[in-house]
């Protein structure tokens, strides 16, 4: 297996890219991940690997939960192990995140996805030994009437006053066709109960996905959603995610695709990655998933400085984001990287078994954000 280092597209110059996992005939994709720091120093990563199977890269394809270490801050990743596998019966496994308590427990769910593509269980697991095991603990939801998901998005909150939060969206239908809301369901027991919100975060079209959760030190949440609608919208919560605020534009142009909204240690600046790339009705994304781009807001959100792009190519595709602070202002990025994109009956797709479909991490500094956008 080629390792992917010749991976063909455009990088920042400033920056430290690796590749976590590259795909091959076995592992034809490789994305969707989270990085926890454990207490030996070491970095863990989580990411949804997939197995060779009659579905192959697609959204329903075979997938695990499998797991790696980097000793050097993300520069290399190796130890590889699988966590979690595919349920018999199952369509896949999918979507990790990892969470490290305050207390020293680390945190892991993932999403059972049923066969049929209409329902799905979120698990959770917890490890006492810094991720040496991880014991099952009862499901933050079983059986969902609908297919219930993360997506490309997925992440699992402690927040300041130790609420833990996860957003999700779902709908009641097959995962390609329903109309999808935004809900969350949080814990303020440590993860041993869990309540859903009762009011649900909607949008047209297809609706509100893949919610990206950043919190500010006065605990305003904002959340950042995927849309159809030609734009990245915002919605707000001043009360530990009970209840969201009509979402927004943010005036930042975008596709149908994932987004990752962070808020920089200690400070009430946000940090968005996204797809910086032009609306356009005709794609089946609604405009296409490059470049990887970063911007910065100085004001929670009200206005947005584009800081650079860092990861470029118009027949590749950047997408699916984790963005985990390692430190006071050293973050992981990982995003999958797939491609080159084919045109089957007339339509551009990239997705399905492409030659790439790997996962990649760059190593980001705020320092750097502060010196690029002059703050």
């Amino acid at each position: 297996m080629t390792d992917h280092t010749d991976f063909p597209y455009t990088r920042h110059p400033d920056l430290t890219y690796a590749v976590v996992q590259a795909s091959g005939p076995d592992n034809p994709r490789n994305d969707t991940a989270s990085v926890a720091k454990l207490a030996n120093g070491d970095l863990m990563v989580v990411w949804h690997k997939y197995r060779t199977g009659a579905q192959g890269s697609s959204d329903f394809g075979v997938c695990d939960i499998a797991t790696k270490r980097s000793s050097d801050q993300g520069r290399t990743w190796d130890r590889e192990r699988i966590l979690v596998k595919t349920a018999a019966g199952d369509n896949n496994v999918q979507a990790p995140a990892l969470r490290k308590l305050r207390n020293g427990d680390l945190l892991l769910v993932s999403l059972q996805g049923h066969k049929g593509g209409e329902s799905s269980t979120m698990c959770l697991f917890r490890s006492t030994d810094d991720g040496e095991t991880f014991l099952p603990e009862p499901p933050i939801w079983k059986r969902s009437p609908g297919q219930w998901l993360q997506g490309g998005a997925p992440s699992l909150l402690e927040l300041q006053n130790g609420r833990l939060l996860l957003p999700f969206h779902g709908g009641v239908g097959h995962q390609g066709s329903q109309h999808n809301v935004v809900h969350c369901f949080y814990s303020d027991d440590g993860g041993q109960h869990w309540q859903r919100n009762v009011e649900a975060l909607d949008l047209p079209m297809r609706g509100a996905m893949e919610a990206s959760v950043a919190e500010l030190p006065d605990g305003e949440l904002i959340m950042s959603l995927r849309t159809q609608l030609g734009a990245v919208f915002l919605s707000r919560s001043l009360d530990g995610g009970e209840s969201w605020a009509l979402a927004q534009t943010s005036g930042v142009k975008a596709p149908e695709s994932c987004t990752c909204l962070r808020a920089i240690p200690g400070t009430d600046h946000l940090i968005l990655l996204w797809n910086d790339s032009l609306y356009d009705p005709t794609h089946h994304h609604y405009g296409i998933r490059s470049p990887l781009s970063l911007a910065l807001s100085t004001d929670r959100g009200q206005h947005w400085s584009k800081v650079a792009d860092l990861a470029h190519d118009f027949d590749f595709n950047f997408t699916n984001l984790g963005c985990d602070f390692i430190n006071a202002q050293q973050a992981i990025v990982t995003y999958c990287a797939y491609g080159p994109n084919q045109t089957v009956q007339g339509k551009q797709r990239g997705w399905l078994n492409p030659e790439y479909f790997d996962l990649h991490a760059l190593m980001l500094d705020s320092d750097w954000i502060y010196q690029v956008t002059g703050v």
